[in-house]
Order: structure tokens, then C-alpha cells, then sequence
């Protein structure tokens, strides 16, 4: 569940002080002034009408970059990729890797969250990793304001690139992120997803707190439940779902600036620190600014 919640809710920045989620790119041989926006994947899309700069810095682009391209998330071939991945070995169904006292206990707490809609029987085929991201999908229609699952800020953004007539890209294939969310061992999806019911109420308290750290833009309270011992990313998922996205992303923008610009809507906590696509730009030569 820790990783569901970092990666799905996208670890969320922005930058205290200065209200930041928008940066300018340029130097180093660009073509033209670049963008690097972060998002927060379960934030409502009216943010964008608050964001300074937005309008002008997409429309003066070449072509908008994502993590995907979220149009190949609707092709039938994609949807059935994601429910292959999705399904557990008929040796390793929910019922069969958890006791009964475990398989009650995650029940329980999807009825809770599902007002009695949703059992854990119904999702018995599918991978514990599924069963975190359903619930963490129903834990954040409680706790965040106007959270509206088929309202994604990402998607948005893309389809905002497209009625401008911009090129719109993916630094990963969806397979890539099916697998980051999927590709762990049984073992380990059950040990996270049985974390996530005995902190329930923790992890509830951490999403609410990730979802108000990027409304109010502060990147030192995202920062510090990004490494919080107890609900953060352990090193080596870290190094996983961010550093080495990041390092790839910047490596194919320093073949990409050079020949278009770029708006760049990334999931916000790819954003800060030593190995976050911002300083990572930076330590590439290129002149990183706060849009005002």
C-alpha cells in the first residue's frame, strides 16, 4: 500500500514559500523554452485554473510529455495487458496466500471503504497489489474533497496538449508501469497490503496529508513523508519508482530539448531532491525557473 499510495497518488510536491508546481527549462542548446509541471494524480483537474503560466507555457510548446501516453490506456489490446497482469496464479489467489483471519480482515475494511458495494470474494483472482490500488482508489473518494476517479489531472493535461494540436508522448510504455505497480513477488504485495490494514487509519492520515502537501504546495512536508520511516518508500523502491525513472526521463529529454520544446506532466514527487528530475536537469547544464 505504501507503494500505491506513492506512486498511484503520484508522490506529490510543489514548492513551499513560492507556491511552485510549474517550472521554465531553457539553456543548454534548447529548442525553444521547455516546462516541467507536477501532478498530483488525485488532485481535482480545477487546479490547473490556479496554476500561474499554465495556459501560455502549454500553447507555446512543441508537444506535451507524460510518464505514458494516457490515450493507449483505452485500446482493448491495453486493457487486456492490464488484466493479465492483474490476475494472480491459480496457486496464489487471495484466498489461498492469506489465512482466513487475514482474508477477514482486508474484507472488512474494503466494505468499510466501499459502503458494502465490494467484497474481498469478488477480487479473489486478482494480485494484492490490485487490491491495494481498488482500495486505495475508495480511501481517497473519503478523504479528499471532490475526488472524482474518472477526472485524472494527468489524462487532462495530455487532452489539453491534443485540442491544441500539440504531439503528445510517453517517457514509458504502459506495460512499463503496469509492471512497476504488479511486477513484485505475491509474497511481497500480500506483506504490503496486510501492512495497509493494520495501519489503516495511518495510511488513510498519510494519503489526506500527501493530497494537502500538493494543494498548498509544500515541498518540505512532501518531502518528509516521502522518507518517513514507518509510511515511506523503503531505498530500493525509491530507487525503483523514482531515481531510476528519473535518471531514464532526463536522459531522453537531453536528446529531446535539443530539437523541440517540451511541456513535461510527471507525477509532482519525481520533482525534488538530489535525484529528482529538477536537479537532474539542472546538473545536465539546463537553467531550471520557477513560473510566476
Amino acid at each position: 500500500m505504501k507503494k500505491i499510495i506513492l506512486s498511484l497518488a503520484t508522490l506529490i510536491i510543489a514548492l513551499s514559500g513560492n507556491a511552485q508546481i510549474l517550472y521554465k527549462v531553457s539553456g543548454n542548446e534548447c529548442k525553444g523554452d521547455s516546462y516541467v509541471m507536477g501532478t498530483h494524480h488525485l488532485a481535482p483537474i480545477s487546479i490547473i485554473d490556479s496554476i500561474k503560466g499554465f495556459n501560455a507555457a502549454i500553447n507555446s510548446v512543441d508537444a506535451v510529455y507524460g510518464e505514458i501516453e494516457h490515450s493507449e490506456m483505452n485500446s482493448p489490446a491495453t486493457q487486456q495487458k492490464m488484466m493479465m497482469f492483474a490476475m494472480a496464479p491459480a496457486d496464489s489467489t487471495l484466498s489461498k496466500i492469506f489465512t482466513k483471519e487475514q482474508f477477514d480482515s482486508i474484507d472488512n475494511v474494503i466494505k468499510k471503504y466501499s459502503g458494502g458495494q465490494a467484497t474481498l470474494a469478488m477480487l479473489d483472482a486478482m494480485k494484492p497489489s490490485l487490491v491495494s490500488q481498488q482500495l486505495m482508489i475508495l480511501m481517497n473518494m473519503q478523504v479528499i474533497p471532490n475526488f472524482n476517479p474518472m477526472q485524472q489531472l494527468d489524462t487532462h493535461v495530455q487532452t489539453i496538449g491534443i485540442q491544441a494540436g500539440k504531439e503528445v508522448n510517453g517517457f514509458e510504455t504502459v506495460e512499463f508501469q503496469i509492471n512497476v505497480l504488479f511486477g513484485d513477488p505475491i509474497s511481497k504485495q500480500a506483506e504490503d497490503l496486510l501492512e495497509s490494514i493494520h495501519k489503516e487509519d495511518m495510511m488513510k492520515s498519510f494519503s489526506f496529508d500527501l493530497y494537502n502537501a500538493y494543494m498548498t504546495q509544500d515541498i518540505e512536508k512532501v518531502r518528509q513523508l516521502m522518507i518517513d520511516p514507518d509510511l515511506g518508500l523503503e531505498p530500493e523502491d525509491e530507487a525503483k519508482m523514482l531515481t531510476n525513472r528519473n535518471i531514464n526521463w532526463v536522459n531522453q529529454l537531453k536528446t529531446i530539448l535539443p530539437q523541440k520544446s517540451a511541456f513535461v506532466c510527471v507525477g509532482a514527487g519525481h520533482l525534488p531532491g538530489e535525484n529528482g528530475v529538477l536537479n537532474l536537469l539542472r546538473q545536465a547544464g539546463y537553467t531550471i525557473t520557477p513560473v510566476n
